[in-house]
């Protein structure tokens, strides 16, 4: 139903006890309450950095971390390289969408203790002391040391050698350097004979650090740069000797071994790769080659011990501009490692997820009947995909110099199983037509929002906002000019987080979204429609639609396809039409020909219809007439994820679980809604990747200037469902004794921040007018959730994930379309050693 815009006239205020009385009789006055800072968005986005023990500085260690991963610096005396996370999968082929959702490379025993990530570099360091070398690895996950084999490669020779231990794989050394645990041994690399002397092992378990200490008596690099590399594996204690790879993982090893390779390489992870194309999902594609081939030549970094003993400081190897892989801390790690089928909260039988694959049952970490879908709402009581505490994200770093008030940006949430690197491909991707707006460079912040497989529910959002927050920490950003956009199941999270958080943003910019979640690709267009849940049970209150009034002061551009094969097109209909009937800035762009195909439109470089219309306006900060639908049912306070608040309007409670809507205008400033224009179309074409002729139509409505009204120091006030709202009267315009023209379904409290509150009782209407308010429908808000023949099913959680890895390491890797050549760190990305002149030393 049309919004109504008829909110201006004074309604009659509704009195404690009194019915249709006096208007704005103040009920009763509490205390003075004090004015907050009301900031926009969720309480995450502003909570600061992260404590993560990982990053923390113990001991003879002092140098601040990088933060960008592959990436070298060096810092107080010690040589510090930012490992990735997630990046340990051994060696294999480049899989990618949507290969790697089935295929797999290394896997982790099955017992739980390895979290399927115990062998995953976060972080090295090197430092030279007076008799000895220290180094200081730290690892992302850590529930055992005992676990875990690291091999360091110290030196160089003529020829690779191989590494002890039985790791079959070779490296060029002069000593390899071997600890397990507190354990550790040094072995002559030529000869293989182990020395005398040992290393000085001590393990950090809090902080999931190692410090390994290497006697100059054994090795001595003092005043040369010297060849190091660095390899990680699991350990076998009983033989006191690396874990090999087998077809498949059991409870003790681990599987993933190539077909018809003897002598699979020990090694997970290792550092060092300065070089890894940045369109690789995890950025280690040159990492599984290595590895499948047993030679890791080419990963080593070259350290100058000369710099280190006068304490330079060199920053030169972090690149600069073009992409960048981040990694930061989250305010939450609900388990370490990837998720475990064990794990509580996962996704019901026949489920599809990128990092289990597709479910084949209802396990034990599983609730819910059997669903198919593609992935699943991860709440507060739910292990996500990647629940770690590091998290990671990318961006492309304009090469224009930033504006004055700093660069727009683009937040972008990929689809089902889709990661950053999917987006990275040739001159025309995401990245660099956003990032070269003429006159507006822009920088694009890919999220990967742990593993994008949990619809931005719990875990999973809240790590869209730590990654804004990180950013803006790390880079010069606009703030009032952030762009929230997305792809698939990730247009569906953009949607619902813009809407949930309006005031965070200036635009919203949805590339094919979904309408409720979760969904099954192709069979949503009846499935996601009819009253009942079938093939797949939705999130209760999941549907985008009700939710659209919040947009108010936040204009929008949509993109659908007309013979859409992923999400048919009555789907996204259905907003359009919304938009259309109602009093919103939008565009509505409909695609035809490829670009109506799911892929092509959103991946298919079509971007600059989008560059063109998303301008330079900023966020609306205080505007005059506000809008919000609260919805309790996405709320998830254990991530800090609570939609409660839009702009002066804040503390928005529904008086039952249903959703709830504030309409609230102040006349404070004599401002008026601009009128409202019909809706236009025009027909056109755009050149894209794919295809050089991409028809659409476009259905566009932009709203003009704010009209002129008489000021009065009032507001008027709308609510259904409501039971208590806070106003901000500074931000509002308006004084403390503001008179209150309230029309509400049922009591409500009004506080007015820095000065009391009142209260109001039923009567007077029915409130805002809008089906917006209904309550959750016995249909696709899945009301039914968890009903059927077959909950708890014992059936095997995952079908895939320890199908033997087939040969196919030689082929090329298989790309995400329409990605070219393997995209590398640009000039400025270090080449070992790093690059560029000595700019300053530590004091």
């Amino acid at each position: 139903m049309r919004r109504s815009r008829r909110l201006g006239i004074v309604l009659l205020g509704l009195t404690l006890g009194v019915g249709l009385g006096t208007p704005n009789a103040v009920a009763g006055t509490t205390q003075p309450i004090a004015r907050t800072a009301n900031l926009a968005g969720p309480a995450v986005l502003h909570a600061g950095p992260a404590r993560a023990p990982q990053l923390e500085n113990t001991g003879i260690w002092h140098a601040e971390p990088i933060g960008v991963c592959m990436a070298s610096a060096y810092r107080a005396g010690e040589y510090v390289h930012q490992g990735c996370v997630y990046d340990d999968e051994g060696g294999g082929v480049q899989y990618r969408w949507f290969y790697d959702w089935i295929f797999r490379n290394y896997t982790y025993p099955e017992d739980p203790a390895y979290r399927r990530n115990a062998a995953d570099i976060l972080e090295v360091r090197v430092k030279p002391l007076k008799s000895a070398t220290a180094f200081r690895v730290t690892m992302n996950t850590m529930t055992d040391p005992s676990l875990v084999g690291l091999t360091l490669a110290l030196g160089d020779s003529s020829k690779p050698l191989p590494a002890p231990h039985g790791a079959n794989t070779v490296m060029p050394a002069e000593r390899f350097v071997t600890v397990h645990g507190t354990e550790g041994d040094i072995t002559d690399a030529a000869s293989g004979q182990a020395l005398a002397d040992k290393p000085a092992v001590r393990v950090d378990q809090t902080r999931r650090q190692i410090e390994i200490r290497v006697p100059h008596a054994a090795f001595d690099p003092a005043g040369r740069s010297v060849r190091m590399a660095l390899a990680a594996g699991l350990w076998d204690k009983a033989n006191d000797a690396y874990l090999l790879p087998q077809a498949s993982a059991d409870a003790t090893h681990p599987g993933g071994a190539i077909q018809g390779d003897p002598t699979p390489s020990a090694f997970f992870d290792t550092a060092f790769r300065f070089h890894e194309p940045f369109e690789a999902p995890y950025r280690d594609a040159q990492q599984k080659l290595a590895i499948a081939h047993g030679d890791l030549s080419d990963l080593h970094a070259d350290v100058d011990f000369t710099k280190l003993a006068k304490k330079v400081r060199d920053d030169s190897g972090i690149p600069t501009s073009g992409y960048v892989t981040r990694v930061f801390a989250s305010h939450t790690e609900p388990a370490q490692g990837r998720r475990l089928p064990s794990d509580p909260g996962g996704p019901p039988g026949f489920a599809a997820t990128q990092q289990g694959g597709p479910q084949s049952g209802t396990g034990a970490g599983s609730t819910g009947r059997p669903s198919m879908q593609a992935g699943w709402p991860c709440r507060d009581d739910c292990i996500p995909d990647l629940p770690g505490r590091m998290q990671r994200y990318m961006v492309y770093i304009p090469d224009a110099k930033a504006p004055a008030q700093g660069y727009p940006s683009l937040v972008w949430t990929n689809g089902y199983a889709l990661r950053p690197g999917d987006d990275v491909a040739e001159k025309n991707d995401l990245y660099q037509v956003f990032a070269n707006r003429p006159g507006n460079p822009t920088m694009v912040i890919d999220v990967d929002a742990r593993g994008n497989d949990a619809w931005f529910y719990g875990a999973s959002g809240a790590s869209v906002f730590e990654a804004i927050a990180d950013a803006r920490r790390n880079y010069p950003l606009d703030t009032e000019r952030t762009t929230m956009s997305g792809f698939s199941s990730g247009a569906y999270g953009a949607n619902k987080l813009a809407l949930q958080f309006p005031d965070v943003f200036n635009k919203a910019f949805i590339c094919d979204g979904l309408d409720v979640a979760p969904s099954f690709p192709g069979l949503n267009g009846i499935g996601d429609t009819l009253p009942v849940d079938n093939i797949t049970a939705h999130e209760a209150g999941s549907k985008l639609i009700p939710l659209l009034p919040s947009r108010r002061n936040q204009p929008v551009m949509e993109w659908a396809g007309t013979t859409n094969d992923f999400i048919p097109y009555n789907i996204t209909r259905q907003r359009a039409d919304a938009y259309a009937a109602g009093d919103y800035d939008y565009e509505f762009v409909s695609w035809a020909g490829a670009a109506s195909e799911h892929l092509v439109m959103c991946k298919g470089g079509l971007w600059e219809m989008a560059t063109r219309w998303l301008g330079d306006a900023p966020r609306a900060v205080n505007p005059h007439h506000v809008t919000y639908v609260r919805n309790p049912m996405m709320d998830d306070p254990a991530s800090g994820l609570v939609g409660d608040k839009a702009y002066w309007v804040s503390g928005v409670r529904t008086r039952s679980a249903a959703l709830g809507t504030i309409d609230v205008v102040s006349h404070g400033r004599g401002l008026t809604d601009p009128a409202v224009p019909v809706k236009q179309t025009a027909i056109g074409s755009e050149q894209g990747t794919f295809s050089p002729m991409n028809p659409y139509l476009r259905e566009y409505r932009h709203l003009g200037a704010l009209g002129s009204g008489a000021r009065a120091d009032a507001l008027d006030i709308t609510a259904t469902n409501i039971s208590l709202i806070s106003v901000d009267p500074k931000r509002a315009g308006v004084s403390c004794n503001a008179v209150l023209n309230v029309h509400s379904d049922g009591p409500l409290t009004v506080r007015m921040l820095g000065c009391g509150s009142r209260t109001f009782a039923t009567g007077g209407g029915q409130g805002y007018a809008s089906t917006a308010t209904a309550a959750p429908d016995p249909g696709p808000l899945g009301t039914n959730r968890g009903a059927g023949p077959f909950v708890g099913a014992p059936f095997p959680q995952e079908c895939c994930a320890q199908v033997p890895q087939p040969p196919l390491h030689e082929l090329p890797p298989m790309r995400f379309p329409p990605n070219s050549p393997n995209p590398l760190p640009g000039g400025n990305a270090e080449t070992p050693p790093i690059g560029g002149a000595v700019a300053s030393a530590d004091p």
